[in-house]
């Protein structure tokens, strides 16, 4: 039920004429067909052309298509090689030049002090909530306005209360 709802916020809907609808659903199959069968095309050409199988030819579709393709998949890949080594070389020159370095300081370890003053709670029941394996809360510790508990659907409904 959430889901379509949700769906309708997302799409844009309109009433479409069925006759635009089955002209786009036309052309959206013959684009798909043509996709398929171009790259169908290449894939058996280059089959073809390695095992000396027949190669038959339809308009644009022929050898020296699949041929100029296959330069230019080269071609691409030689491009993607040179990328791939200047990412590698840029990757290591910062791993040298930058890699020791230690530009940030962290905050010191919060101290029981503070956890006693931020959660309004004794040093007995901190060690307790250190160090036991199991704890049983009788009341929720955590403030009101910290943590997750503020965007819960429990404390949603006591706030339009």
């Amino acid at each position: 039920m959430d889901n379509k709802r949700d769906l309708k916020e997302h799409l844009i809907l309109g009433k479409q004429k069925t006759w635009k609808k089955v002209l786009e659903w036309i052309f959206t199959i013959a684009a798909w067909l043509v996709i398929l069968i171009y790259v169908g095309y290449i894939i058996y050409g280059n089959l073809a052309i390695r095992n000396g199988w027949s190669l038959p030819e339809f308009l644009f579709l022929n050898r020296e298509m699949i041929e100029e393709v296959n330069h230019y998949y080269f071609v691409i890949f030689i491009v993607f090689l040179i990328g791939l080594l200047i990412f590698f070389a840029w990757k290591t020159y910062n791993k040298r030049r930058f890699g020791g370095l230690r530009r940030r300081r962290f905050r010191p370890d919060v101290t029981n002090e503070e956890l006693q003053e931020k959660f309004g709670i004794d040093s007995e029941m901190l060690y307790h909530l250190q160090h036991d394996r199991v704890i049983i809360l009788e009341e929720n510790i955590i403030p009101e306005k910290m943590g997750m508990g503020q965007y819960s659907s429990h404390n949603r409904t006591k706030k339009k209360d």
